[in-house]
């Protein structure tokens, strides 16, 4: 008999048919996961589709089930953590450093001299303050603080809850003012309702608003007190940047001060504040000395913040570099804010022989800490943006996003053909200077370039567009300008301001002629007053034209920078469009993490494509102690000067 093979394909199938009769006569009907397995998961759980969401303090553990050979099984309930809260018990970074009556530390000492070359304003009323004033932590203060690890922690306010309709403070039942009256619920209420303008403060004798009042009437509906150590503030929507707004976070923060002192009128409020924080203000010169005195009764006992080690405290104010740092290095002051660069890159670093904060122990007359990073310099051109937003778009009356005012912009006929209207122009600035050399050279290392428009280590912050530093290519430059037109170069004129904390400016501005001067670009800076310069970039003025370098303070959440800048109804204007403008109002209606972030960054993408502000550095700041001082525990990354009262001094 012949033998006969068959094709290795009809093989498969009857091996197949066989497989199937097996299935169905053990009762077989339908495709079943053959193992199943339980894991028990410990984590905390910020985001999944769910049906039914409870809210714990605690983590919790989740079984989940895993189906292997088919999907896993979709998880219909889930323990969801509470938005990030301040705990009373976290160290909030203050392990290593030295501890008042321990290991032959003092647990009391006299006085601390600081010299800083500016605190900010010299308004000290929190309902009525112009700006920002950096002294108001030392006698009033905030709802939570920033912690010496960079954590939102404890102070007024113990922990919160954030939801879609507003956020619920919790209070530290201890709490209370230099008079004796509790700092409860009803007098934070009243602190909030005056700086929003929700109650009338002129029959208190104050005529002008706080300078933050729009910011507080953007986000807070009312305030509410639930009970005396609960204060629910009703949102206007959504509001998930509302603690880097309100609560204790960023540049422009919200102090808070003694309702029945401030009711008094201002001259009874200069005479004695009465505020919350670890000291009592007892001398007040404005712009040039304050004076202060441990409050004995201070009532925050926390493991990171307690009442003070040293009992008086006077701060100068001393605007001149050589006279500041001078007063230092002759110990008529104990510590000094902003060491200027070429002196501070001499000075022994504790970042480098040791803890950061902690007196190295080398028997120097000097040593020092870097705040890293805290103020950020851009390079802005407003022609593009004023052409834009100009009258024939937004008529009188035009509002945006939410029901705020537009402001629109004039262009002048002869604008259209100014140089910095073209993009390749603009480009060719941005690629004419070496922004490493400037940092490696005139500013010693002290400044850091940047890619990105938001603070490094924000929220929201991207590392891969921070370090996305642009190439320093003048002969890209150069073929960019013969492509606009431009080959034998023009002239232009720009405006910067030099700001206190921000060191670095001029010596920026000063690289970045030279610079352009190599790809025939001719720059005359006219230098502006600070507040002026600010001013100048308000809603409806863009008044430095044709190109500016502006300073951005530091904002741990990144959207409080687009809230500022990005958009047609900011108050501090930058480049923007209608599609940035709608991306910042999407934004502001999910307190979903992950989606502000996947926002943020497409924002940052359109601002940035449109080559009409280019990043350029973050610029550090340096602080310089006598071997008097012990410890300044403080954050890396600081937009002003903090923590004075945790220094630790030797006697």
């Amino acid at each position: 008999m012949a033998h006969r093979s068959f094709h290795p394909r009809f093989l498969v199938l009857i091996s197949l048919l066989i497989v199937l009769s097996i299935t169905i006569s053990c009762g077989g009907t339908a495709a079943e996961p053959i193992v199943v397995e339980k894991e028990v998961i410990r984590e905390v759980i910020k985001e999944v589709p769910v049906e039914k969401v409870v809210i714990k303090e605690i983590i919790k553990e989740v079984i989940v089930e895993k189906e292997v050979i088919v999907e896993k099984e979709v998880i219909k309930e889930v323990f969801l953590s509470k938005p990030p809260t301040a705990e009373a018990s976290n160290t909030g970074g203050m392990e290593g450093f030295p501890v008042p009556g321990k290991d032959g530390v003092p647990a009391d000492a006299g006085k601390l001299t600081v010299a800083m070359d500016s605190w900010g304003v010299s308004d000290i009323n929190p309902w009525t303050i112009s700006s920002v004033m950096f002294l108001q932590d030392m006698f009033n203060g905030t709802v939570m603080r920033q912690a010496p690890n960079g954590e939102l922690m404890a102070y007024w306010a113990v922990s919160y809850e954030l939801d879609e309709k507003g956020i619920t403070y919790h209070l530290n039942p201890n709490a209370k003012f230099q008079d004796g009256t509790p700092a409860d619920a009803q007098a934070m209420k009243e602190n909030f309702d005056a700086i929003a303008g929700y109650s009338d403060i002129a029959q208190y004798g104050y005529d002008k608003p706080a300078y933050h009042r729009g910011r507080a009437i953007q986000c807070c509906e009312s305030f509410e007190v639930i009970s005396p150590t609960e204060l629910r503030v009703h949102t206007k929507g959504p509001q998930p940047v509302i603690n880097a707004v309100i609560g204790g976070h960023g540049y422009h923060a919200f102090w808070l001060g003694n309702p029945t002192r401030i009711k008094q009128g201002l001259d009874a409020y200069l005479k004695d504040p009465a505020g919350y924080g670890p000291f009592k203000l007892v001398k007040w010169e404005p712009g040039t000395r304050a004076v202060m005195e441990r409050w004995e009764d201070f009532w925050a006992d926390y493991a990171w913040l307690h009442k003070p080690q040293y009992k008086d405290l006077e701060v100068l104010a001393v605007a001149d570099h050589a006279s500041r740092f001078a007063l230092l290095a002759s110990q008529q002051v104990d510590m000094v804010y902003n060491i200027p660069w070429p002196i501070a890159k001499d000075l022994v670093r504790s970042e480098n022989l040791g803890k950061r904060g902690v007196n190295p122990g080398q028997g120097d007359d000097i040593w020092t800490q870097t705040y890293q990073a805290n103020g950020m310099l851009g390079l802005t051109f407003a022609l593009p943006h004023r052409k834009r937003n100009t009258v024939a778009k937004w008529p009188e009356g035009s509002e945006g996003p939410g029901g705020n005012p537009i402001v629109p912009y004039t262009f002048k006929p002869e604008w259209e053909n100014d140089p910095t209207m073209d993009s390749r122009v603009r480009e060719a600035l941005n690629l004419a200077i070496d922004k490493r050399a400037i940092s490696k050279g005139p500013h010693f290392g002290f400044s850091h370039p940047t890619g990105s428009i938001y603070s490094r280590g924000t929220f929201g912050s991207r590392l891969e567009q921070i370090n996305n530093i642009s190439p320093y290519d003048p002969e890209r430059a150069k073929a960019l300008l013969a492509e606009a037109g431009y080959a034998d170069g023009f002239e232009i004129k720009g405006h910067f301001g030099q700001f206190a904390g921000r060191p670095g400016i001029p010596e920026a501005v000063d690289a970045i002629a030279s610079y352009w001067q190599d790809i025939g670009v001719k720059v005359t800076w006219q230098e502006h007053d600070p507040s002026d310069f600010v001013k100048g970039f308000r809603r409806g003025k863009l008044s430095w034209t044709q190109v500016a370098v502006p300073t951005f303070g530091r904002q741990e959440h990144g959207a409080r920078r687009i809230i500022s800048s990005y958009h047609v109804t900011a108050n501090y204007q930058h480049p923007h469009t209608d599609e940035t403008t709608a991306i910042k109002h999407i934004l502001l209606q999910t307190i979903d993490e992950a989606e502000q972030k996947r926002l943020m960054a497409e924002l940052e993408d359109k601002v940035l494509a449109l080559k009409e502000i280019f990043p350029l550095y973050g610029m550090s700041l340096v602080m310089g102690y006598t071997d008097r001082v012990l410890s300044h525990p403080t954050v890396e990354e600081s937009p002003h000067l903090k923590h004075i009262e945790l220094v630790t001094l030797r006697d």
